[in-house]
């Protein structure tokens, strides 16, 4: 990993315990993700998951809200629509969309009898043409066909940390 300015590709689910905050490896995330702002550590994504990390914050918020509530009303699907929003909002003010174009979709086609599942493909071929030092994911599969070094957000950290 490059020592000047090192760059950290975090994998959509690392956002979603970051932005969710309630989920099981929620506090590992945000504990890296403020490590990163506080040391000049760049964080990136692929351009393809702020659509996914959009979608997926709205809807287990709505999903949330129908649990506690036993009905979705128009406000709430409007207030969830705001938060994943301001979500991704923030993605993009704390990183760095890294490109996803024709480059990335042929390598990812060409990934399939790597790993055959085409979205973690697009991850693969971003991080496979991009100058990112490490893939941050909690995803074992995608973690072990990573072209570059590959983490959990608690392992990224004590990594950090040496």
């Amino acid at each position: 990993m490059s020592s000047e300015n090192p760059i950290a590709l975090l994998d959509t689910n690392v956002w979603l315990d970051h932005f969710l905050g309630n989920r099981p490896k929620s506090a590992h995330a945000t504990n890296l993700i403020t490590y990163a702002a506080a040391h000049d550590i760049t964080l990136a994504y692929s351009a393809g998951e702020v659509k996914d990390v959009y979608y997926l914050i709205g809807q287990e918020l709505k999903r949330e809200r129908r649990k506690t509530a036993g009905t979705l009303t128009q406000s709430d699907a409007l207030a969830c629509s705001e938060v994943a929003w301001a979500c991704v909002d923030n993605m993009t003010a704390l990183a760095t969309a890294i490109s996803v174009g024709e480059p990335q979709v042929w390598l990812a086609r060409h990934f399939r009898s790597l790993h055959n599942d085409f979205e973690d493909n697009l991850v693969l071929a971003a991080l496979e043409t991009s100058k990112a030092d490490v893939f941050v994911t909690n995803d074992e599969t995608i973690r072990s066909k990573s072209p570059v070094p590959s983490f959990s957000p608690e392992d990224t950290l004590a990594y950090w940390k040496m």
